[in-house]
């Protein structure tokens, strides 16, 4: 005998999404982006200079800004910054950075990919962005009395 369907098998099969889902996906997305990234430099870094091309973090937060929205945004940003003071400042594969001057530059790539997400935000405002409520659990208990 087949189990009967729960509330969870049921908003999947209606399209749609549970409130954890909503909360997790763009998170994950944003961290696989930045996985991504780092494999693609990790395998040109025998060919060019890291350090140099170190901005090429700075794609997956204007894409998670155009998809998710400034808040997913700039939690990319800050995991970018991570993920370039990791891989490509030295020394490698280590979160400590020896250059002072390096340090500047990390400093500068976080403000800059913290104003791009923003601006990204803002520049593409549409209804995927702006129809979601920043926040799903505000609201909930007028929504409960509703259905109740």
């Amino acid at each position: 005998m087949a189990p009967k369907p729960g509330p969870a098998r049921l908003a999947f099969v209606f399209g749609k999404e549970s409130l954890i889902l909503q909360l997790v996906s763009p998170v994950l997305v944003a961290f696989s982006a930045i996985l991504l990234t780092s494999v693609v430099l990790l395998a040109v870094d025998s060919f060019i200079d890291t350090e140099a091309v170190a901005f090429i973090y700075l794609l997956p937060v204007i894409v998670m800004a155009m998809h998710y929205g400034s808040t997913v945004g700039v939690l990319t940003s800050f995991a970018s910054a991570l993920a370039a003071a990791y891989f490509c400042f030295p020394p490698k594969f280590s979160l400590f950075i020896s250059d002072p001057l390096n340090v500047a530059e990390l400093g500068f790539f976080l403000l800059l990919t913290v104003i791009a997400s923003k601006a990204v935000a803002v520049v593409t405002k549409d209804e995927r962005v702006t129809r979601r409520p920043k926040w799903p659990l505000i609201g909930w208990w007028r929504r409960r009395k509703k259905i109740a």
